[in-house]
């Protein structure tokens, strides 16, 4: 919440680096014969929203992860109805985190005969860590954000700084107002079909296999279509580098993406970013995993503890952020702390002792 705070300060001062007419706003692209990507721009500075992916099939469609909010699952349904008219027959959530399953309810809305579909793990982290992990933030953290923004706001109009600056800041204040309502009073709708191993849909003859990994979380649930060598990842790809925040099992999230490599995927479609053609995504974030491993492992061998370790990676962010194209020393930071001082912790800790299911930082745990 820090850095949003200092990104709301530069931008009441510098119009020119933050003015932005799109929050929220979703995005179709063709990725192939009816396979489409929805993409959606960051809610201000509130929040990200994840990928979501249709399939036609000869009889409907298949949706993967249904956005973060409610308004934005109204928008991605509205692009799919552009493209056609059959029915949205399955809904895969992908894991629980609440970009990527907050708009389950519109697609329920819209057939009530849906199936919802993910791992049973993620059916019980939904219903009992997600309401844990976000409940102080939608009731203290994120209004209090909001309501401190709207003071720094008048405060600048006060001090007369020019309207197009505090015009574009009231815009983002009104989106993450948004936001919030949305989160608020959304309802929400857990999955009503699980899996523990995979699941085989044929949709008009199309094949669609929905898997199951424990990388980024224990209930990971991907597609491959295999006719068509295209690879929907959820969270355990991201374009341009991986977040580790909260949970993630290093071991086996490096197993997965060589599990990934093996398939020689067309087409990779990670969890947020850009669809890429080819595995050069996979392949590089291989290399990266192996990169920190083999010092972690190190690190353990020379005695280091586990601050020792973090700060030895931290001093190579720039290095190991370069394996998947991270150019600059902002980059650089952002990597180290949305990626590699949790990969550490949980690596060396992973080399203890087996992981469980709960994130770091999760209230009420240690």
């Amino acid at each position: 919440m820090l850095r949003t705070l200092l990104i709301i300060t530069v931008c009441l001062t510098s119009y020119a680096d933050c003015l932005a007419a799109d929050y929220g706003k979703t995005t179709a692209h063709r990725i192939a014969d009816g396979v489409y990507l929805f993409t959606t721009t960051p809610y201000a500075d509130v929040g990200f929203c994840g990928n979501a992916v249709a399939i036609v099939g000869g009889d409907g469609v298949l949706v993967f992860d249904s956005g973060s909010t409610p308004e934005t699952a109204q928008n991605i349904l509205a692009e799919i109805r552009k493209l056609t008219d059959k029915p949205v027959r399955y809904l895969v959530n992908s894991h629980w985190h609440w970009d990527h399953w907050g708009g389950n309810q519109v697609f329920l809305e819209a057939n009530p005969r849906l199936q919802i579909i993910s791992h049973a793990k993620n059916m019980e982290m939904m219903s009992t860590v997600e309401p844990r992990w976000n409940e102080h933030g939608l009731k203290e953290d994120l209004p209090q954000f909001l309501d401190d923004f709207e003071k720094q706001v008048a405060a600048a109009k006060a001090k007369g700084v020019p309207d197009e600056r505090t015009k574009s800041a009231e815009q983002r204040l009104a989106v993450g107002r948004n936001f919030l309502k949305q989160k608020q009073s959304l309802r929400k709708t857990l999955p009503n079909v699980t899996f523990s191993d995979s699941i085989t849909l044929y949709m008009g003859g199309r094949e669609i296999r929905v898997l199951h990994a424990r990388a980024i979380t224990p209930g990971d649930t991907y597609i491959y279509l295999p006719a068509e060598k295209i690879l929907v990842t959820g969270d355990i790809l991201l374009d341009p580098y991986p977040y580790a925040i909260g949970g993630t099992y290093p071991a086996e999230w490096l197993a997965t993406l060589k599990q990934f490599a093996a398939m020689k995927p067309a087409w990779v479609i990670p969890g947020h970013g850009e669809a890429q053609q080819g595995d050069a995504l996979v392949r590089a974030n291989i290399q990266l995993f192996e990169a920190v491993l083999a010092r972690v492992k190190d690190a353990k061998t020379t005695g280091l503890n586990e601050a020792q370790a973090i700060e030895a990676a931290g001093k190579q962010a720039s290095e190991l952020g370069a394996l998947v194209g991270v150019k600059d020393a902002a980059g650089a930071e952002a990597f180290k702390g949305y990626f590699l001082d949790v990969f550490v912790k949980r690596a060396l800790r992973e080399m203890n002792a087996p992981l469980g299911d709960l994130p770091d930082g999760l209230p009420g745990t240690q």
